[in-house]
């Protein structure tokens, strides 16, 4: 499919340049979504079409822009759920076939396909077109049905989606037609999501469209970030809610999951997406990291550090934070106060020239247990 969509993409980027777009008056219209839901797993579809135009043409590109928080849906075979409607519009021949039931049955045969692949994290680009160059049999009509789903961080109130659009005549002309962008739904104020920290991990971010009460029996907590040092992170426990918007450490001894939900206050939406709040950035939008300063959680083995994205951009996903550190380290400890003392994960490469258990014996390697490392103590879970 991926091989399919190049090639009709290059075939049509060799007819768009072979002469200048022509401007026209058509335009490309959306249907109405209507209410959206974000986070409630359900699917949403509206029509792409053709209207006001008196051309036929034979071919068509088509650039959908989502509002951040709402993507096209996937069938189970992984591939994007944006189909051709079958109308007038698409020229067809009729043929006999044999059904699973042994009756002859006419199957229409389409001369025109369809490919669909996302450009970027929220556009969609949507090509169709005939090997044999056939041209429409209608000059307006439906084109193609897309299905969407909304995330838990989808803006609250009215969207549209952008549209930018080439048509295609049998003799190569390219026409850009007028652009129209359609208020196609509005978001509901209210969202859903599923909070989990592994057992394996212990330890997990987020950053939350809406405030959320801690369980009371401490199987989840909360950390803010606002100190570090050249290889730790000094955590400081959120004692009662996690704020709306506000980026976390989370911390589970024994692993968490909850389906949760609340209400979302559209006007505390983070401009661009992102909130930074000391030295944790949370993103309610998918978000590419390139900086050697950006540190992302991550378990290599050695239970979940902060690692350098270093050479290698990494793509965080949309309602997950990440730790904005002066640059020198490959991979910082987490530690935080608590009733006992401090409690740290170990990478097991970390300098332990003095290091002691409880009874004065020198240790190379941390097990469970408590421990005196340079001076401090530590507990290894």
């Amino acid at each position: 499919m991926k091989n399919k969509f190049v090639l009709l993409l290059a075939l049509l980027f060799v007819a768009s340049v072979a002469r200048p777009d022509v401007e026209t008056t058509d335009r490309i219209v959306l249907s109405e979504i209507g209410n959206v839901t974000p986070g409630s797993g359900d699917t949403y579809s509206f029509t792409v079409s053709l209207e006001g135009s008196d051309t036929y043409y034979t071919a068509f590109e088509i650039d959908l822009t989502f509002p951040e928080g709402l993507s096209v849906a996937y069938n189970t075979s992984g591939k994007a759920r944006v189909v051709m409607v079958r109308s007038n519009l698409y020229p067809f021949t009729t043929n006999e076939e044999e059904n699973e039931d042994g009756e002859i049955v006419e199957v229409k045969d389409y001369s025109h396909e369809l490919t669909a692949g996302m450009v970027s994290s929220n556009r969609l680009k949507v090509i169709v077109m005939s090997m044999e160059n056939e041209n429409f049999t209608e000059t307006s009509g439906a084109l193609f049905k897309v299905y969407v789903q909304a995330s838990p961080y989808l803006k609250p109130g009215s969207n549209g989606i952008g549209v930018s659009a080439k048509l295609f005549t049998k003799d190569e002309k390219s026409y850009t037609p007028k652009e129209y962008t359609s208020n196609t739904l509005t978001v509901e104020n209210s969202s859903s999501l599923t909070l989990a920290v592994s057992s394996e991990n212990q330890f997990g971010t987020c950053i939350l469209p809406f405030n959320y009460n801690l369980p009371a029996d401490g199987s989840l907590k909360a950390y803010t970030c606002n100190q570090c040092t050249i290889e730790e992170l000094l955590l400081t426990e959120e004692q009662t809610m996690m704020q709306a918007y506000t980026p976390y450490i989370l911390y589970s001894p024994s692993g968490f999951s909850d389906n949760i939900s609340g209400t979302v206050d559209a006007e505390k939406y983070p401009e661009g997406g992102i909130v930074k709040q000391g030295y944790l950035v949370g993103t309610v939008v998918q978000k590419q990291l390139m900086e050697s300063t950006s540190y992302v959680m991550q378990n290599q083995g050695y239970g979940a550090l902060f690692y350098s994205v270093g050479e290698t951009p990494f793509v965080l996903s949309a309602g997950k934070c990440y730790a904005e550190l002066p640059d020198g380290s490959e991979a910082r400890f987490i530690h935080f106060d608590d009733a006992t003392g401090i409690f740290e994960t170990e990478n097991g490469e970390r300098k332990m020239e003095n290091c002691h258990d409880l009874s004065g014996r020198r240790v190379e390697k941390l097990q469970k247990g408590v421990y005196i490392v340079n001076g401090n103590k530590v507990v290894k879970q």
